[in-house]
């Protein structure tokens, strides 16, 4: 059964959603409105949802969840970030190599480099799993470090790719069936970036998580926060709230550490993402056709200027989320890792 199986069965056809809805990280049962007549920031998928939040740890959960036959149409053909958008025309070739030099790779380099400094290194090529790899850009950088890569998608086309062009070892699966294809106990760190908030069942995904893992081995989930300073800004605007209905879920940081911790791991903390991602995150909060989606996804040059003004948007925002990140303690996108226990000497 998928994750996303094991929750929405339950959920989705319910009038009086505080009355049967639990919070995915708490478990919580009281949950109130917080945000009606949410509507979908790229325009993609028709129709307005609201969100919940719970009264223990104060996440919120996507009402009414969606089914899980729906899930996959959700997303546009172009979503997250691929040097290949740049086919689309001379203008998007430029612009996407400028991104990719300057603001993705970046990015993924931080957040590579961060993960190798958490985990302990990348010492004798320690096997690391990525769920949800995507085109794999973070996991050149991460190859780079010293780590053994590995990846589970559940595009096909994308399995292809990271296989073919990048030479990644990769699997067409979800992360709940990862034991056909991995054997217990076979990695040192499992990661995955901004997937935990698409599924919902958050429990199980940090229990198969912990299956792949030997003892003592690290998760590295990254994951935005609606607790943040930004989140609190932008209210019903906020991106990863309009991110909806592929957004399920949105943890505190309360919220996910009582996840974690419930799921069995240890030494959970929370490390602030790239702020370049966090900058992001603010600027397509304010202009809101300035995404990848809008730039990329649709014909003609005007389309992109958009992008630039969300460019120089997320450039005048850095200085705000490296305070909020790090001063305040409050950071919009960031990343769990926590320890798989080692199991006591005589222990059955």
């Amino acid at each position: 059964m998928s994750h996303a199986t094991a929750f929405a069965d339950e959920t989705t056809a319910t009038d009086e959603p505080a009355a049967t809805l639990r919070c995915l990280y708490c478990g919580g049962s009281q949950l109130k409105e917080l945000y009606t007549h949410v509507r979908d920031r790229l325009e993609y998928v028709p129709g307005e949802r609201s969100w919940w939040q719970c009264a223990k740890c104060l996440s919120a959960l996507l009402v009414p969840q969606p089914k899980v036959e729906e899930l996959a149409s959700f997303y546009p053909p172009v979503y997250s970030f691929t040097p290949e958008m740049g086919k689309k025309s001379l203008l998007a070739a430029i612009l996407a190599s400028l991104e990719h030099r300057f603001i993705f790779g970046p990015q993924y380099r931080m957040q590579a480099t961060q993960l190798a400094k958490m985990v302990g290194g990348a010492k004798n090529g320690r096997r690391l799993l990525d769920i949800g790899a995507g085109r794999g850009l973070r996991l050149v950088e991460l190859r780079k470090l010293g780590f053994e890569v590995h990846a589970l998608d559940l595009q096909q086309d994308v399995v292809r790719y990271l296989q073919n062009d990048l030479k990644i070892p990769a699997v067409c699966a979800d992360v709940s069936e990862a034991d056909v294809h991995f054997p217990a106990e076979s990695f040192d760190v499992v990661s995955a970036y901004y997937l935990m908030e698409h599924i919902n069942d958050v429990a199980g995904f940090l229990q198969d998580c912990a299956k792949l893992l030997r003892p003592g081995g690290w998760v590295a989930i990254a994951i935005p926060f609606a607790d943040s300073v930004q989140a609190s800004i932008f209210g019903k605007r906020w991106i990863n709230v309009t991110e909806a209905p592929r957004h399920l879920s949105l943890p505190t940081q309360r919220g996910a550490l009582d996840a974690f911790r419930a799921a069995g791991f240890v030494d959970a903390k929370i490390v602030p993402d790239a702020v370049f991602n966090s900058a992001g995150a603010f600027a397509s909060s304010l202009v809101t056709n300035g995404t990848l989606t809008h730039a990329y996804g649709r014909p003609g040059w005007r389309a992109f200027l958009p992008r630039f003004l969300d460019g120089a948007a997320m450039m005048a925002a850095l200085p705000f989320c490296y305070w909020e990140s790090y001063s305040a303690g409050r950071p919009p996108m960031g990343t769990v890792y926590a320890r798989k226990p080692i199991a006591a000497k005589g222990a059955n």
